[in-house]
């Protein structure tokens, strides 16, 4: 397996960290914000205490102490707030007829608070980094036995198309000698079986190494004869009308194959009877490759892994061909219309070199 995580991998351990980190995110939020509103009210009532005390004669700075006559409207030792101070009214002890009242600025008291919120904050933001870290631990850790479990799933499934290699080649070659002397219509069909196995399991091996090969230069008129004779031997009830011109394209030339074969394959799986399959490329380095077959229902939904719209297939050729297309740096756009048929799109003029 690939050092750097897949597609998959990074998707589950997104949502691993995400729920964790949330989670924990939100419950300190919580804890931080009670314990912050519990530090405005000790304020509060640090704040009534020394008010207390200067009311009865103590000189403490900040506060305004000013004697004023008995006022039944104001309820005592209660705070008053305006724009200009925090105050509270007490009963003075020097006269019956007389209240004290004690201000507080309100900038200072702005100050106290402010200073409380970046307490709060600072305490907050140390928090979260905490759990930014334990969340990376956490979700590598859930996300290890994933990890193993496909590392395991990779090394078996190489080992099974290993295996396949032998009998394959041994199938490929016998046959080849059987058509050299007897002319059947059934070895035909044994033949286009063999090459419709080996198609499969080379798009296992491209889907399994997810690498890019060292690119080459070739006529794209040739592969595209070479394939259609190869898928023509599989679907002979289908007819192909190739409109290529020769040109010399740059790239991965395995990887070309197997989008083309992919897409012809699917042209000629859900096609019609006696249907057609025709292969243009335009003059602005276009290649089309239109089918008369059933069409596709949901056209954005097929690039998808595993995607399917019937039971035949493992629903991994297209999604083989957008990745490949994405690597190649082939723009790819798909028409359908159901009952009519598919036009596939593949714009090679960052490929084609004359």
């Amino acid at each position: 397996m690939d050092i750097l995580l897949k597609k998959v991998e990074i998707e589950s351990f997104i949502k691993s960290f995400l729920l964790f980190f949330i989670s924990l995110s939100s419950v300190i939020w919580f804890l931080v914000h009670q314990i912050h509103q519990n530090e405005i009210h000790n304020l509060e009532d640090t704040i009534y205490s020394q008010m207390k005390i200067a009311s009865l004669g103590s000189k403490i700075q900040s506060f305004k102490k000013v004697i004023l006559p008995i006022d039944k409207s104001i309820v005592l030792n209660t705070f008053y707030t305006d724009n200009q101070e925090l105050s509270v009214y007490f009963e003075s002890r020097d006269s019956n007829n007389t209240l004290v009242k004690v201000s507080y600025p309100i900038k200072s008291l702005d100050y106290d608070e402010d200073l409380i919120f970046k307490q709060s904050l600072k305490r907050f933001l140390k928090s979260l980094v905490i759990i930014f870290i334990v969340s990376v631990l956490f979700s590598t850790y859930a996300l290890y036995p994933y990890k193993r479990y496909l590392k395991l799933t990779d090394e078996f499934i190489k080992d099974i198309l290993h295996d396949f290699n032998t009998p394959i080649s041994t199938m490929r070659l016998n046959t080849s000698l059987l058509k050299k002397k007897i002319d059947n219509k059934n070895l035909q069909r044994i033949e286009g079986g063999i090459e419709t196995i080996l198609n499969l399991q080379n798009n296992l091996k491209e889907y399994i190494e997810d690498e890019i090969q060292k690119s080459e230069k070739f006529n794209i008129k040739d592969i595209i004869i070479q394939r259609v004779e190869y898928i023509q031997g599989v679907f002979p009830h289908i007819s192909f009308n190739i409109n290529v011109e020769n040109k010399i394209i740059y790239c991965y030339k395995d990887g070309f194959i197997r989008i083309i074969d992919n897409i012809l394959s699917n042209a000629c799986k859900y096609n019609k009877k006696d249907g057609s399959v025709i292969l243009t490329l335009s003059e602005d380095r276009i290649l089309e490759i239109k089918d008369t077959g059933k069409g596709i229902k949901n056209p954005k939904k097929i690039f998808n892994r595993f995607y399917k719209e019937t039971s035949r297939g493992l629903g991994i050729g297209l999604h083989l061909v957008k990745k490949l297309s994405q690597k190649m740096s082939i723009s790819l756009h798909v028409d359908s219309q159901v009952d009519v048929g598919t036009t596939f799109k593949l714009d090679l003029s960052k490929l084609i070199l004359n």
